[in-house]
């Protein structure tokens, strides 16, 4: 599959991409936002971190941002490369992988982006969970490819001592006066906020019908114009909507959702500790001296 030195052969998506590149002929999603907020509002700054106000991210009491592991979406659409429009997905997995970021324990999701048919980027975040279900963003690592080789580091931070300022990517409990919030900041990019649009709307896409979804646009702070992401209860993102900012107008939606069996958690699992080991030498003042992640259920 051309993943260069991350080592997929193991897993086997072949069933999964199958399905997917047949569901992505059907595609036609819907959306009704209704009436969209326009007051303005005003720049929020980084909530405030309590270390003790967090729990095991496995629990998963966020409603719109499922943590639990081995859950897989499989989100397909198109994107822009130069000026063309070419199709793209991403596979998401939440792994069992487990570091400490800034005091709290944290979980890895794993990213899987392909142009075309072929890999154009790997590269996992790292959540956590408070008392009151707000899924914080509290790192990542991610490696762009070319022709199934490895190119650069895209991005690369754990928490403040990696450089970046740790935030929330989406709020336990979400309404439309919900005041807008401060997502994160990797350290090499400005900060990211976002602000609800609609609440308690009906979405179809692909993969089905949704009800009570959440719409949330997500951009950089003084300019919120970058996405509008559909949240559905119990399942997470269904839709991707870009906005006028958005560099490469990633368009998709839910085409598959599955619950990976042990074994192929594990695998899953075991792809980001490979590329937490390749970050050691890509991003060494990150992960260079960083204590090594561990799975939760190894």
């Amino acid at each position: 599959m051309g993943f260069g030195r991350c080592d997929f052969t193991k897993i086997d998506l072949r069933p999964v991409v199958a399905w997917a590149i047949a569901a992505s002929v059907l595609m036609g999603c819907t959306a009704n936002v209704g009436s969209v907020r326009t007051d303005r509002e005003p720049e929020p700054d980084p909530p405030e971190f309590d270390p003790a106000n967090f729990v095991d991210p496995t629990t998963s009491t966020n409603p719109y941002h499922p943590l639990r592991p081995g859950i897989q979406w499989v989100r397909g659409g198109t994107t822009e490369v130069g000026h063309r429009k070419v199709p793209h997905q991403v596979i998401s997995t939440m792994t069992d992988v487990i570091r400490i970021i800034d005091g709290v324990p944290s979980i890895a999701m794993l990213d899987q982006s392909t142009d075309s048919g072929e890999i154009c980027q790997v590269g996992f975040d790292y959540f956590a969970l408070d008392k009151d279900g707000n899924v914080w963003l509290m790192g990542g690592y991610a490696e762009d490819f070319e022709g199934g080789e490895y190119t650069n580091v895209e991005t690369a931070w754990l928490g403040t001592a990696g450089g970046g300022i740790p935030g929330i990517l989406v709020p336990g409990v979400v309404t439309r006066t919900t005041p807008r919030w401060y997502i994160s900041t990797s350290g090499d990019e400005a900060p990211s906020g976002a602000e609800p649009v609609a609440v308690g709307i009906d979405v179809a896409v692909a993969f089905g019908g949704f009800q009570n979804v959440v719409a949330i646009l997500e951009g950089f702070l003084g300019a919120i114009d970058n996405e509008i992401k559909y949240y559905a209860p119990g399942v997470g993102v269904v839709l991707n909507e870009p906005q006028n900012r958005s560099l490469h107008q990633d368009h998709f939606e839910l085409l598959n959702m599955f619950q990976l069996s042990p074994e192929g958690l594990a695998e899953v699992s075991q792809v980001v500790l490979n590329m937490e080991e390749h970050a050691r030498e890509t991003a060494p003042e990150v992960y260079g001296s960083a204590p090594r992640a561990k799975r939760a259920r190894g």
